[in-house]
């Protein structure tokens, strides 16, 4: 609610600064045909500016985040979108409709200074009083060693200017059978029912070593997304110099968060948007080449030209993915489900080649239409192997944070056959580093593999 009403705040002044602006100028005797003008490209002016807002954050109205730095990310929004804005306007009369009355540059000017005072005020202003009535106050649990979670929690409790109140600490350690004993509350085992009983907003994990410890990690997101709950980690040497962090500081602590769900926000709207849009435009420009391979399946060995099988998706959701069939039709019927090796020899002939041009997933466009699946994402894997995987590798349910792709991070840089533990490092590396600049990369490398063949293995 509060990020639509945000929404809807922005898009009203910026609509009333061009057009209240643009009456001025035809006040002072501008051509009334500026206004005309105005009129015709007014949404998409204010849809462009909200797009540039929401890439710089500026709808999100985290607890941690202070008035600046909301401030600080519609400031950068603000300009960026009246920059696009101007240029775009101009290009568009210039080369398409010169016979268009052209916006002044006044318009853009003032609009734009009006803007920058406006909407970053408005949200210093809305964060303030949010702090006076006591929505931004904290309540943390703090979870660490015997020998670092009282210093910690002391600093939070001095410097924080976030209104950070401590409910408790946990004990992190190995070799200890009674937390109690040493003033805790109990182990990190009891993370989730103390979080509950001391109605905690949020958890401070003092994190010396927790990356080298997955089961705890695992432990840590479980709680964050069952109960909306954000874990922010105080770094030790390893976590400070891996990774792109999502940094944050309180009382003059640096703090690494976890966020409680991957896709949020303006990214999340992004991302789903274009998922529409290009898997109906990939449908439509594939439907040649989709024909082609199926009479190319057809004619090379017998069996259904499509293959449906049952993978997991997002939150453990399973739905039946379509493909292109690449094997024989009894692949699995003396060895039951196998992982695919380099050189299979269930490939088919034509099956082969469309592995090698990835042209057997483009099915899955309808997929992504569903919203089962994204363009690009952790590939979907099914229930048999996500299940044992995971006994493997305790970190391999994250990738069920976010929907399954057709094309990810693994299937551009790795092989057709890699296997699961570097599949996952690949994954992790996108669920730490999601944007849409990224999924574009991704998207544009595919298509490179695509045309060529390179890493499709």
């Amino acid at each position: 609610m509060r990020f639509l009403a945000a929404l809807l705040t922005d898009a009203v002044w910026i609509a009333y600064t061009y057009v209240g602006m643009t009456l001025l100028m035809v006040y002072r005797g501008a051509p009334v045909e500026m206004l005309i003008t105005l009129v015709a490209v007014l949404l998409p002016f204010v849809v462009v500016h909200q797009l540039c807002i929401g890439a710089f954050e500026g709808y999100n109205f985290e607890r941690l985040r202070s008035e600046s730095d909301v401030a600080f990310s519609a400031l950068l929004g603000v300009i960026t979108g009246t920059a696009l804005s101007f240029f775009l306007s101009m290009m568009v009369i210039l080369y398409y409709t010169p016979a268009t009355q052209v916006i002044g540059r006044s318009v853009f000017l003032t609009a734009g200074v009006l803007n920058l005072f406006i909407l970053p005020g408005w949200r210093i202003w809305y964060t303030r009083q949010r702090r006076r009535r006591g929505e931004l106050n904290s309540r943390v649990l703090v979870v660490g060693a015997r020998d670092t979670v009282e210093a910690v929690a002391q600093d939070l409790e001095r410097y924080s200017r976030s209104g950070h109140e401590i409910v408790g600490c946990i004990l992190n350690e190995e070799g200890c059978d009674d937390p109690v004993s040493y003033g805790f509350l109990g182990g990190i085992d009891d993370l989730s029912r103390l979080a509950l009983e001391r109605e905690t907003d949020e958890v401070l994990v003092i994190g010396e070593g927790i990356a080298q410890a997955p089961d705890k990690i695992l432990h840590l997101v479980e709680v964050c997304e069952s109960l909306d709950i954000p874990v922010h980690i105080l770094p030790g040497f390893y976590e400070a110099v891996i990774g792109r962090l999502n940094l944050f500081e309180i009382g003059g602590l640096p703090l690494v968060g976890l966020p409680k769900h991957p896709l949020y926000g303006m990214y999340a709207f992004t991302k789903r948007s274009m998922d529409i849009v290009g898997a109906c435009v990939g449908l439509l420009l594939s439907a040649p080449i989709m024909l082609a391979t199926a009479c190319a399946i057809k004619w090379d060995s017998k069996g259904p030209v499509f293959y449906r099988q049952k993978r997991v998706g997002r939150n453990g959701r399973e739905f039946w993915l379509i493909k292109f069939r690449t094997m024989s039709a009894d692949a699995e019927k003396e060895t039951g489900p196998v992982w695919a090796v380099k050189q299979d020899p269930r490939v088919t002939r034509a099956g082969r080649f469309l592995r090698n041009k990835r042209i057997d997933e483009i099915p899955q466009f309808w997929n992504v239409l569903k919203g089962e699946m994204s363009l690009v994402g952790p590939r979907p894997e099914r229930r048999l192997f996500m299940e044992a995987f995971a006994k493997e590798t305790p970190l391999f349910p994250l990738r069920l944070r976010v929907r399954p792709g057709i094309t990810s991070l693994s299937h551009t840089m790795g092989r057709y056959d890699s296997m699961p533990e570097h599949r996952l490092l690949y994954d992790l590396v996108y669920l730490s580093n999601l944007s849409l600049m990224l999924d574009v990369r991704i998207l544009v490398t595919t298509v490179k593999i695509v045309l060529t063949g390179r890493g499709a293995q």
